[in-house]
């Protein structure tokens, strides 16, 4: 057998050929593994929702049937982003919503200004009471007038919430309505045409009981409310008041300035409110040393909640007052409102906060020093409506101002 000779040159080329090509096969045996790998973590990563709302978006857009409305999808996306954080104090207002909300805030609205409630026995809206300085008040509308009819509808008719739509309106506009008044015990019809305007809202009202108890109640801690809360005082103090019966029943609470301001005038030297931001930080709000030194009551109820229950329960820590009614809401969350570009805003959950020495009762309530309800009879009827006897909540809270 004869033996053939490689030669050099081709020996190391096939040397470099096999070097090259077991570098292939290891490069893309290793390629492969990484595809995989990144795949696997890819497939396990979740996608975030700014991304899946991308692809929404990007399918819609290239799929649908329909043709997209973009004006709705501006509030709705936003509203259901807030909604999925689960705080039932936390919301979205569009443009509309948040220029009502400013102006209400704002102690400022526009109407003929007057306090009303469902009248069940005549199927009618009932006059409560009149503002000061109001376009009802100049018309001739007075307290206890039944509003029958508005814009020639009859409120039996298209019911009271559609009425209370038919009498909103703007300033320089015209109302149009017919109320059932009672004159010698017998009704007589008016009717009345007046102009819309601006008016400041009456969040306090206030008379006095007797010959030296004022009683104030107060709706809401508004903007215009301690201005509105001075005056009360001022005007039952010259009236011979030397006691006071404070009603928060059925306030819902309000402004931080409003409540503090109020505070400020009733408390000595001290803190009125802790507050505690999201990284555990307190802050207080303090009082001077003037304070209105005179026996006190606060009336409240279940639905005496957040500004209100921080001033009843800021009179009990000082111990200014008795406390007479029922068990609070319990909310002792604040909010903070941020305005959008847009003009719409989100009002959100920012802080906590605790009365000035007892501690939060935020999911709680405040429990009352004298336990007093409503009869069964009269648990329904607005305590506008409410006679002196019929009241005995407010009664109770005389009664112990006069031990």
């Amino acid at each position: 057998m004869t033996k053939k000779k490689i030669s050099i040159p081709l020996f190391l080329f096939v040397c470099v050929f096999l070097v090259i090509i077991t570098f292939q096969i290891t490069y893309l045996s290793v390629m492969q593994k990484c595809r995989e790998e990144i795949a696997a973590v890819n497939s396990n990563k979740k996608e975030t929702w700014e991304s899946k709302l991308e692809s929404i978006d990007e399918l819609t857009r290239k799929y649908f049937l329909k043709e997209i409305s973009l004006e709705k999808l501006e509030d709705v996306l936003p509203a259901a982003y807030i909604a999925a954080l689960g705080d039932k104090y936390t919301y979205y207002m569009t443009k509309e919503e948040y220029e009502a909300f400013s102006a209400n805030n704002n102690a400022e609205m526009q109407g003929i200004g007057v306090n009303i409630v469902y009248n069940s026995e005549y199927d009618a809206i009932e006059v409560v009471s009149v503002m000061s300085n109001s376009p009802a008040l100049a018309g001739g509308v007075k307290a206890g007038d039944l509003i029958c009819v508005v814009e020639g509808k009859k409120v039996a008719e298209i019911g009271y919430y559609e009425s209370l739509e038919v009498m909103l309106g703007k300033a320089g506009s015209v109302a149009n309505f017919s109320v059932m008044r009672k004159e010698n015990d017998e009704f007589v019809s008016i009717d009345f045409s007046i102009e819309r305007g601006f008016i400041v809202e009456e969040t306090v009202n206030y008379w006095l009981h007797g010959e030296n108890i004022g009683v104030i109640r107060i709706d809401s801690f508004d903007k215009g409310t301690p201005k509105q809360f001075k005056t009360a005082v001022d005007e039952l103090l010259k009236q011979g008041a030397d006691r006071f019966v404070f009603d928060v029943r059925y306030n819902p609470g309000g402004d931080l300035n409003s409540i503090t301001e109020i505070l400020d005038m009733l408390l000595p030297k001290g803190p009125i409110i802790r507050i505690i931001d999201r990284y555990g930080n307190e802050t207080a709000i303090s009082s001077d040393e003037n304070e209105l030194k005179y026996p006190m009551a606060v009336i409240t109820n279940g639905s005496t909640a957040s500004a209100a229950e921080l001033f009843t329960s800021a009179l009990r820590d000082y111990k200014k007052a008795i406390i007479v009614g029922e068990k609070t809401y319990g909310k002792g969350t604040m909010q903070s409102v941020f305005g959008l570009s847009d003009g719409s805003a989100v009002c959100m959950t920012t802080q906590t906060y605790c009365p000035p020495i007892s501690e939060s009762y935020d999911g709680i309530g405040i429990l009352p020093d004298v336990e007093v309800f409503l009869d069964e009879e009269y648990s329904n009827t607005s305590i506008y409506k409410l006679s002196y006897e019929q009241d005995r909540q407010l009664k109770t809270a005389v009664e112990e101002l006069c031990k």
